[in-house]
């Protein structure tokens, strides 16, 4: 093997998939999922915050808001507000306690990505994935933070544009927050405390999902062009060739055992997601149309609208796009100079293809297609509960 070759196909791997995931496990921990280890430094200090989050935010705020519902007097724009905003933190507290269960298997397919991340040492596939794969990484992560920024941002300025000494959300509270300016501190300060852990609450579970899918798509990229490559460097063996194949062997196996690892993690979260959305897109339509008047609550539920969207469609997106790769990368191994390999090498390449017939798609719940079929249904069926609705009005 000439020396130039050499540097290209042993250069240390600079992949590292799993860099996109420390937001979320920072995350968690905030939110009190992630239990410390034995002989951690401020352990006792770490389980006091974790019960003390779980309490206040995971548990009390959707009871907070679904009290209000039923006991707090509030016109019909403000009902429907509450209920939309209920929806979204009682399915948030859901997904959570679902990724809390999940942590072993979060942790199992982190060490999956980094065994395929470290394989990958082709300075052009560690180019593609620079400018391609990793891009999409960062677009998708930057995109959850500025769609619920941007919900935070317009639900704080209907409310400071309203003028009124009222909470953020109708919801119960234990006392009168409007005998005194400390009652009221009180409450609002209770609100502002739950709506910011329920937007990082929805922000950790909502992106990890389509980080991962994204993920997996990109290393499916990445074996179909190693795959495309054999065969065609001359200063290789038959050989080389065939190990490189059985290499990649070795690599679709792993491929499958990922996504059968993010499948078991994002099933139930995504499930409750496609209904969370489905109610939320028909309250947000119903009360821009018929209830709220005032120009600062319309653009809110308008980004609100936006922000059920793109929770939904990203990871539909992902899902859609990675069984499309799978059932290409048979297209990899006809692409590669077969001819002239050996009968061994064709028997693995045999075997290589019968894989790639594998039907792959991850399924919400066992029942749903992750896919943008999925996405779309959901959409329309959203529109036919508003249709519904609008005829009882």
């Amino acid at each position: 093997m000439s020396t130039a070759n050499t540097e290209i196909l042993s250069k240390p791997s600079s992949i590292n998939c799993r860099e996109f995931f420390i937001i979320n496990w920072k995350s968690w921990k905030l939110l009190g999922i992630i239990m410390p280890q034995r002989d951690a430094r401020n352990r006792l200090l770490h389980i006091f915050w974790n019960i003390f989050i779980n309490i206040t935010v995971t548990c009390m705020f959707p009871i907070h808001l679904m009290l209000g519902i039923f006991l707090v007097k509030a016109t019909k724009s403000e009902l429907f507000e509450n209920v939309s905003i209920f929806i979204t933190s009682a399915g948030a507290a859901l997904k959570l306690i679902i990724f809390a269960s999940n942590v072993k298997r979060i942790i199992k397919m982190e060490q999956i990505l980094q065994t395929l991340d470290e394989r990958i040492q082709h300075i052009d596939d560690q180019l593609y994935y620079t400018q391609h794969i990793k891009r999409h990484l960062i677009y998708v992560q930057r995109m959850y933070i500025v769609v619920y920024l941007a919900v935070g941002f317009f639900a704080s300025l209907a409310f400071i544009a309203s003028g009124e000494q009222k909470l953020f959300y109708p919801g119960w509270m234990p006392f009168n927050f409007h005998q005194s300016w400390w009652h009221y501190s009180a409450a609002l300060g209770y609100q502002l405390h739950g709506i910011f852990f329920q937007i990082m609450h929805n922000f950790a579970n909502d992106s990890f999902s389509p980080k991962a899918l994204c993920a997996l798509s990109g290393h499916i990229q990445l074996l179909y062009k190693r795959v495309a490559r054999i065969g065609y460097d001359p200063s290789l063996t038959s050989q080389e060739n065939e190990r490189e194949l059985n290499r990649c062997v070795t690599h679709q196996k792993d491929l499958y055992e990922l996504f059968d690892a993010i499948q078991e993690i994002i099933s139930w979260p995504i499930f409750c997601q496609l209904f969370v959305s489905l109610a939320n897109l028909c309250v947000a339509m119903v009360a821009v149309l018929f209830f709220v008047t005032d120009i600062f609550y319309r653009i809110y539920y308008v980004m609100y609208f936006f922000g059920m969207i793109m929770q939904l469609f990203p990871v539909c997106y992902y899902g859609s796009d990675f069984v499309i790769l799978f059932e290409k990368l048979h297209y990899a191994v006809f692409s590669c100079n077969w001819t002239g390999q050996s009968k061994r090498f064709k028997r693995h390449m045999i075997l290589f293809t019968e894989r790639t017939l594998k039907m792959s798609m991850a399924m919400a719940g066992g029942m749903f297609p992750i896919h943008l079929t999925t996405f779309f249904a959901t959409c329309k069926g959203a529109y036919s509960m508003f249709a519904v609705v609008i005829t009882m009005k």
